[in-house]
């Protein structure tokens, strides 16, 4: 994105572009000579995570106050240069990168351990659901058999895939060394039990602080990555899956493994930021830096070509005595994460995890729903977003959108997305620090007010703004276009601004999975006993023909809708600010599908805001 700025302001922008690089030299300089980060997760067992976080020192001949002096001399220039730049107002008058709204949802993952017995097994029925809901599409699972059997029911009922975590290791208590012999008998497993459901294969798993007796680590990871490797791809089965790199803890030890190029498709990072905001950049009693830093050190050691990267861990524990925050911060946070990490390039993300699991401790508190299955702000936020910018379907090049924003933009963040409709949407958010790490409190940060200008050259009927409270609840405000302006605030948690295109895009023709909004894990089928009546009713629907549609556009937001050629009507789809649709029935007026919470399904007259009549419609494949 270009700035328009004053000729000061430039030369103001150079000298901070300039001591930021000094600034970045010696940091890296200072991590590199005085500190050797360790994130001492050496305690998993099959049942358990721990993340004992440790910082050891060690003593080189370098004068490191000298070099810290220098750091917070260039902190100090870099502070009056952007004092100078921020209360002044700033102008974004340029086109910005517009993204498939789709590619955002693409790049969500979250962590999943349906080996452990804990509530993901007591209450794999409920997590389902709760999956469902969220609209999540990928998860990260370990070779173990209750995982393959999860993922193939995932995989046939929800679409959902899963990125399989290699690395078995030699039989004895925690922690034992890989076992490299091993994995032919992990690659079978995933051939017979689970090939279809498995998107990505991931190396071991953090070896550089639970490799045990293995002193001669080093050695075998890379003995381990050339292994994989070399037998997934002689594989006719399996050479279709891309293989992301092992998981490191430290820069030590991804400069001591070295370049894994020749045998990786990603590369892999575990970003955590604890209890510091998702573009935190420095250094935190856990050893935090920026996300930056993590790709340019810690990911290019590992592929110095410059593979995309997934970073197959991250998230917060809501444990607050320990490297935690509140849950109302994590809510703030997370979405945030996922914001960040997909601006700066990271292909897709990995949530460290889905539900709390019961462990005590801070291990226990990093999911996204309480233990007994309650949603916490973060799975609010995600939810909506999700929903918001969930968009299946073939591929499409966005258009342009060009607008200007008038304000001061410091700490501002954005990202454009469009839809196959031709609607955009605008994500922003300020990039700043909600919760006090020494007072262990929440932080109210104040808004920004913004002025968003639309240029002439769109096409644009209306807009509204999503924006969420403290707990992640949704509000939608219908926004007043006024001159091609509009005026809103921008906070420290993400906001969404959807501009409705004056002709919209029809649903493109293909094969769709229709499902009510109160309970996404069900689907509208074709009953085969009774072909000219539709039902909801709970199965796979991706093995399921009688629960497939196939969409005919028929002009004006009509469309024939067929279901394995046996039952046909003419629906009216109407979309609504929420994400989900309105199906209005055989070219009546005010007559709308309906479906109770006992899966009845039944024709009234049409309701804006009634849940009974809202449905996800979800693209499966092309005709």
């Amino acid at each position: 994105m270009n700035i328009a700025y004053s000729s000061m302001k430039s030369y103001s922008i150079l000298l901070i572009i300039i001591l930021q690089c000094k600034y970045n030299l010696l940091m890296h300089i200072y991590h590199s000579k005085k500190i050797n980060r360790i994130s001492c997760k050496t305690k998993k067992k099959i049942n358990t995570k721990v993340h004992d976080t440790c910082l050891i020192n060690s003593i080189y001949n370098i004068n490191i106050s000298k070099i810290h002096m220098s750091i917070k001399v260039f902190q100090l220039f870099t502070y009056v240069f952007l004092v100078f730049h921020v209360y002044s107002k700033d102008v974004n008058a340029q086109n910005v990168t517009v993204f498939p709204a789709d590619s955002f949802v693409e790049s969500i993952g979250v962590n999943t351990h349906w080996e452990f017995a804990s509530v993901y097994v007591y209450n794999y029925t409920g997590l389902k659901e709760k999956l469902a809901q969220l609209g999540i599409r990928y998860l990260r699972g370990q070779t173990f058999q209750a995982v393959y059997n999860r993922s193939n029911d995932l995989y046939n009922s929800l679409g959902i895939r899963t990125n399989i975590l290699m690395g078995r290791r030699k039989d004895g208590p925690w922690p034992q060394p890989l076992d490299l012999d091993q994995i032919d008998f992990e690659l079978n497993e995933i051939k017979t039990e689970a090939l279809i459901p498995t998107v990505t294969l991931e190396g071991p798993n953090e070896y550089d602080v639970s490799h045990g007796a293995d002193l001669e680590w080093i050695q075998t990871i890379n003995n381990y990555n050339i292994l994989l490797y070399t037998k997934v791809r002689a594989d006719e089965q399996l050479k279709h899956l891309p293989i992301i790199g092992p998981s490191l803890t430290t820069l030590k030890a991804y400069e001591s493994v070295g370049n894994a190029d020749p045998y990786i498709d990603y590369a892999n990072i575990h970003l955590y930021q604890w209890t510091f905001w998702p573009g935190f950049n420095g250094l935190d009693q856990n050893g935090s830096t920026s996300i930056p830093w993590y790709l340019n050190y810690l990911a290019r050691q590992q592929s110095p070509e410059g593979k995309l990267v997934q970073v197959t861990e991250t998230g917060y524990t809501n444990y607050i005595d320990y490297g935690g925050l509140s849950e109302e911060a994590d809510g703030k946070y997370m979405p945030r994460i996922f914001a960040e990490f997909f601006r700066q390039g990271i292909y897709r993300t990995y949530k460290y995890e889905l539900i709390n699991n019961g462990i005590e401790g801070r291990e226990g508190l990093f999911g996204l729903l309480r233990n007994n299955l309650t949603e916490k702000p973060s799975f609010k936020a995600m939810q909506t977003i999700i929903t918001l910018l969930n968009d299946k379907g073939p591929s499409f090049q966005p258009e342009q959108f060009n607008y200007t924003l008038n304000g001061s933009l410091h700490d501002v963040r954005q990202l454009l997305f469009q839809k196959r409709n031709g609607d955009f949407y605008l994500m922003i958010w300020l990039e700043i620090s909600c919760w006090d790490v020494n007072h262990k409190i929440d932080l109210y940060p104040s808004p920004q007010l913004l002025t968003l200008t639309l240029q002439d050259t769109n096409n644009i009927s209306n807009a509204i703004l999503y924006t969420f409270n403290n707990t992640a609840d949704l509000n939608i405000v219908n926004m007043t276009v006024n001159n091609n302006q509009i005026l809103f605030n921008v906070t420290e948690k993400i906001s969404i601004v959807k501009f409705s295109n004056v002709n919209p895009h029809l649903i493109p023709n293909g094969v769709y999975r229709i499902a009510p909004k109160h309970a996404l894990h069900l689907s509208l089928e074709n009953s085969n006993q009774h072909p000219q009546y539709a039902t909801v009713c709970d199965s796979n629907y991706m093995s399921n023909f009688n629960q497939q549609w196939t969409f005919e556009s028929l002009g004006n937001f009509f469309y024939n809708v067929t279901n394995q050629g046996t039952f046909g009507q003419h629906w009216k789809i109407d979309s609504l600010p929420n994400g989900y649709y309105r199906i209005q029935i055989n070219n009546e007026k005010n007559q709308c599908l309906s479906v109770n919470m006992n899966r009845t399904t039944q024709i009234l007259s049409c309701s804006h805001d009634n849940d009974d009549q809202q449905w996800k419609i979800e693209w499966i494949t092309q005709n």
